[in-house]
């Protein structure tokens, strides 16, 4: 069972979801983010350079063990997730940001996620082989999940744009229920498994997730990001695609346990993510009494 939802539900679930954000993209928005390109280069340097740094920071103050410290090493490598753009929509940010640099960094993931995984892991001192990363095979895999249903969306939405604004709220629907469902079976299956909620792992998740968000939001904001930049490029640099982590650690990483870890984020991210979003809506409405008034 867990074989066919590692290996075959969740890659279908992952790339359907990729689909439909595809769907939601034309060329124009690549060609306003080259206009505008000050909230792209700091999501970009914010997902490759600070997640790295921080989970290193946390790797080295709270001593982690090996498979913790992979773990972190997997999720801070991993491109942002549909998640940020829901995020994103709810407290009022840059959506055309947003999916943007979700499907700019997923279209690069399969060249530097890889790279960057196998590079970190070497850090951490442990014999090759325990977690022994095959590139050509790992790019192949995310190429297919996170490349080529982009491009397959943006050309069914060029060649049939009144039935994909007609159908696309259903199609996201559909496709994020799928994804629900696999990760909630993921979860039902592996519950003895996944480490508890009070574990360091946890911790380390949360930790990891909470400076995350901070760093996204105050990043932004030395970059003299609007408001609504801030709030989007937070949720992105926040919440990564913990799916394409766990697909990595189980297919090609072969480490049950750290997919468990992966598994583990994907829970955890959520609480800090729906506090700072609790924080963007209260300061919203106090913004616009304050006008009122």
């Amino acid at each position: 069972m867990i074989f066919v939802l590692l290996t075959i539900l969740l890659p279908l679930a992952l790339a359907l979801m990729t689909l439909v954000m595809g769907m939601t993209l034309e060329l124009s928005h690549f060609s306003r983010l080259r206009k505008q390109p000050v909230p792209l280069l700091m999501g970009l340097l914010m997902q490759w350079l600070l997640l790295p740094l921080l989970a290193w920071g946390i790797i080295m103050v709270l001593a982690l063990p090996p498979l913790i410290a992979a773990a972190l090493i997997l999720i801070s490598a991993a491109p942002g997730g549909a998640t940020s753009n829901l995020f994103s929509f709810l407290a009022d940010g840059d959506s055309a940001l947003s999916v943007s640099l979700t499907a700019f960094v997923g279209l690069l993931a399969p060249f530097w996620m890889p790279f960057s995984v196998m590079v970190q892991l070497s850090w951490l001192g442990v014999p090759a082989d325990t977690f022994a990363l095959p590139l050509t095979q790992t790019i192949a895999q995310l190429v297919l999940i996170c490349i080529v249903p982009v491009v397959i969306g943006m050309l069914i939405r060029h060649r049939f744009r009144h039935w994909v604004t007609r159908y696309q709220p259903r199609l996201k629907q559909l496709s994020g229920a799928l994804f629900m469902l696999v990760l909630a079976s993921l979860i039902t299956h592996n519950l003895p498994q996944l480490p508890s909620l009070f574990s360091q792992a946890a911790g380390a998740m949360l930790l990891l997730c909470i400076l995350a968000l901070a760093g996204g939001y105050w990043g932004a904001k030395l970059a003299r990001c609007s408001a609504s930049s801030c709030r989007s490029l937070a949720f992105e640099v926040g919440i990564q695609n913990g799916a394409v982590a766990i697909l990595v650690a189980y297919t090609q990483l072969g480490s049950d346990e750290l997919a468990m870890m992966a598994l583990l984020y994907g829970i955890m991210m959520n609480l800090p993510a729906l506090a700072l979003l609790a924080y963007f809506k209260t300061n919203s409405a106090n913004a616009q009494a304050t006008r009122e008034c």
